[in-house]
């Protein structure tokens, strides 16, 4: 298959990625070039910025979440467009305790992809050359194609960037000086999502002039456009494709300015497993849509929204209803904070919620939890009997505290090493901090499409 792509990688996190990546995405799609967004780990804001780019939603290409099924993630997204993968963290930064898996440049490597590597200049000169060659020379099996220099304070030091980069032989792609550079709007879990508001009007285009007027776009396409042929065999899943239910699922899914953290590929996946997606928003809607099989509150900002959600009453009621009808509910991260008996904010105050699992959340100045996470589920549920793995991650600033004893739903494992319990699973409720994607377990969906004919009564 000929799919012309390039990665975006960096030096280390905060050198502009994902603003270059998502101002190169708008450019050249005024190019007229039909563009897919990639972000490499399990990220749900960056590929908010790279949609609102392309018009097209963005994809995870995360090794650990999704093993072998990556490839044809990458594969069954692409049809005739260019992709644009935007790394993560430093180009060699990857899983801890690994030789970089899972790394900007593992997934790079994986899928035959030149790359770009943003660097930040603004407090080097010559050391830059430096630098440079050791990105291009630590791996051989990384195609460095070029580098994009950002936040360059002057003329004079472009000269000697340039200079210095040129005697190692490496192109300088796009030089963007430093009263140039804008910035995306971040809080306490990295950058403010789209959905939420993230983009002042106007914002992607003022970035596609800037990258178009800094960044040699003709050389871009030429990288891409040199990519290797893939092949097909590689690209087709190596495991079996889920099962087609012949009945269809009706699953409702919290979507609005508080619950927006989901993976595109995953709901894809159930919508090609004969799931019927029906959004609904905790925030804005008096009840749950009629006749749902299953709930899925993701992740998300609920602690931005408490006093809203606190006091759609009869959405709560509506929740509380569903759940006492042994339908399954299953949450993660914000959605297992709502599900709980309240929230208590960073500001000390604390907001009832819905009360269906006996605890309390509160909201932390310190990051409680980050990191990929092996769990293995501690009781029969509707995504899995006692003993089945799972792959997750989790990035959070809240705590949970539990007012009596209860049913966790994951022992987590660091390596052979039990780390801690995780979550709450009990009846047909399963939620933890733990964030899935499906589109690396199928069979998890398969089990939940399953569970309509096992209902359990609560």
């Amino acid at each position: 298959m000929k799919i012309p792509r390039l990665v975006i990688a960096g030096t280390h996190s905060g050198v502009g990625k994902t603003t270059l990546a998502t101002g190169l995405m708008a450019a050249l799609k005024k190019r007229k070039r039909s563009i897919q967004g990639y972000k490499v780990g399990p990220d749900y804001i960056d590929p908010s910025y790279h949609a609102a780019a392309t018009g097209l939603a963005s994809r995870n290409l995360d090794r650990w979440l999704l093993g072998e099924q990556l490839p044809s993630v990458f594969a069954q997204n692409i049809g005739e467009r260019w992709a644009v993968i935007e790394g993560v963290m430093g180009m060699f930064d990857g899983m801890s305790g690994t030789a970089g898996f899972g790394s900007t440049a593992d997934v790079a490597k994986l899928l035959q992809a030149p790359i770009i590597l943003i660097v930040d200049a603004s407090s080097m000169s010559r050391s830059v050359a430096a630098l440079v060659h050791g990105f291009n020379t630590y791996d051989p099996a990384v195609n460095l194609q070029g580098v994009i220099l950002n936040r360059v304070k002057s003329s004079a030091q472009e000269k000697i960037l340039r200079e210095a980069l040129n005697e190692i032989q490496i192109p300088v792609l796009g030089v963007l000086p430093k009263e140039a550079a804008l910035h995306l709007p971040e809080r306490h879990l990295g950058l403010v999502p789209v959905g939420e508001g993230g983009l002042l009007e106007g914002f992607i285009d003022t970035l596609s002039q800037l990258v178009s007027k800094h960044i040699d776009l003709e050389q871009v396409e030429r990288i891409m456009l040199g990519a290797p042929d893939l092949d097909e065999s590689f690209l087709v899943p190596r495991s079996s494709q889920p099962k087609v239910q012949e009945n269809k699922f009706r699953l409702g899914l919290a979507l609005d300015e508080a619950f927006l953290f989901y993976y595109q590929d995953a709901l894809d996946l159930a919508k090609r497993m004969n799931f019927i997606v029906v959004p609904f928003s905790p925030l804005h809607d008096m009840t749950l849509p009629p006749d749902l099989d299953g709930i899925f509150i993701g992740g998300g900002f609920p602690e931005l929204h408490l006093n809203r959600l606190s006091k759609n009453l009869t959405f709560l009621d509506s929740l509380r209803s569903y759940a006492a009808s042994g339908k399954p509910v299953y949450a993660e991260c914000g959605g297992y904070m709502y599900l709980g008996r309240s929230i208590t904010d960073f500001e000390g105050r604390e907001f009832p919620l819905a009360g269906l699992i006996p605890m309390k959340a509160e909201m932390t100045t310190r990051l409680q939890g980050i990191g990929y996470r092996r769990g293995v589920l501690h009781e029969d549920t509707f995504l899995g009997p006692r003993g089945t793995t799972v792959q997750g991650h989790e990035f959070h600033y809240s705590r949970v505290i539990f007012d009596q004893e209860f049913p966790p739903a994951y022992e987590l494992f660091k390596g052979d090493q039990s780390a801690r319990m995780e979550g709450y699973a009990q009846d047909n409720i399963v939620a933890s901090y733990l964030h899935l994607h499906f589109s690396g377990q199928s069979e998890l969906l398969e089990n939940w499409f399953s569970s309509r004919s096992r209902r359990i009564d609560v």
